[in-house]
């Protein structure tokens, strides 16, 4: 394995764990975005402010699944490159005569 992949792999497999880590600190976090709804006396703006609620919940939950995508393709593009390093290694070594190496 060259120098370089090794540094590539190290920081990838950092920047996947380090985006799933915070995902879930993240969604840690949404009972402190997310308070009780309170009534405001009037049944509409008691619906709007549910509806505000929810989708601050959801925007919430989806920058969380994203950060949790990111690390998925970040893992992907290691294991990739790994997968490439190991299949030009094998080529060199079929390629050249045991003396070679």
């Amino acid at each position: 394995m060259t120098a370089d992949f090794k540094v590539i792999y190290d920081d990838l497999s950092t920047l996947a764990k380090t985006f799933h880590d915070q995902a879930g600190d993240y969604r840690k976090l949404a009972p402190d975005v997310s308070p009780a709804i309170v009534s405001g006396g009037d049944p509409a703006l008691d619906s709007a402010i549910k509806e505000v609620a929810d989708l601050v919940i959801a925007l919430h939950t989806g920058l969380a699944d994203r950060m949790d995508d990111h690390s998925d393709k970040a893992a992907y593009a290691r294991d990739s490159f790994h997968r490439h390093d190991i299949d030009i290694h094998g080529l060199f070594d079929d390629l050249t005569p045991e003396d070679w190496n």
